[in-house]
């Protein structure tokens, strides 16, 4: 790969487009293989920079998958808010359970992110970073807890936030669970595994609907 010669981003604007294409390769590698696979080498070859330069804008290959997941998280949740119901309309904490849950399994990239964000991603950035991201999620949640409200306006702010947090657990738990690697699908094919089998979309609709009425029965 032959690389234009390496010119320094001195301006905002110029830093700013040098930071998205950082991320669109990102996403696009990502499309492609698992984070794992992806090294910060790589990558920085792939967006035709140094390493070292890359490392101005992302201090590690992690940093720059939670900066890809920040973003899909803002994606996901204008999808939730689009296939909510109405205050009041049909179907309540199932409508919202079911919204959620079919929204979350067409982001395939933000839900594997979600699963690896506590054992993988977060375990190898510096704290600035770390608060950074945590700060970014935090607003993601109260999003999502403001969006609930508008259809469920008997649950508090608390108990909002607190299923907007139930959500995020459940999604990271039982996506990698519904997409296990290719040899542990083969055995759960097997009929007597079939106990095993996990569809995301239902369980995570199921466990939701069961959280929310639990939460406006309380309320």
């Amino acid at each position: 790969m032959t690389t234009a010669p390496f010119q320094r981003a001195r301006s905002p604007q110029q830093q700013e487009q040098r930071r998205a294409a950082i991320l669109a390769t990102a996403r696009d590698m990502l499309g492609r293989q698992p984070p794992a696979g992806i090294s910060l080498r790589e990558l920085s070859r792939q967006v035709g920079l140094s390493k070292s330069n890359v490392v101005r804008y992302f201090p590690t290959r992690e940093a720059v998958f939670l900066a890809v997941l920040t973003g899909d998280w803002d994606a996901w949740l204008t999808a939730v808010q689009a296939a909510l119901p109405g205050p009041g309309g049909p179907g309540g904490e199932e409508a919202v359970a079911a919204a959620i849950a079919q929204t979350l399994a067409g982001q395939e990239r933000f839900c594997a992110l979600l699963a690896d964000c506590q054992a993988v991603l977060e375990r190898n950035v510096p704290a600035a970073t770390a608060r950074e991201f945590k700060t970014a999620a935090l607003a993601r949640l109260s999003r999502l807890a403001g969006l609930t409200r508008s259809v469920l306006p008997q649950l508090s702010e608390q108990e909002a936030a607190e299923f907007a947090g139930i959500t995020w657990a459940l999604t990271a738990g039982a996506w990698p669970m519904a997409h296990p690697p290719a040899a542990v699908t083969a055995i759960l094919a097997e009929p007597e595994f079939a106990p095993l089998r996990v569809d995301f979309t239902a369980a995570l609709t199921r466990a939701l609907t069961l959280v929310l009425t639990g939460l406006t029965r309380r309320a």
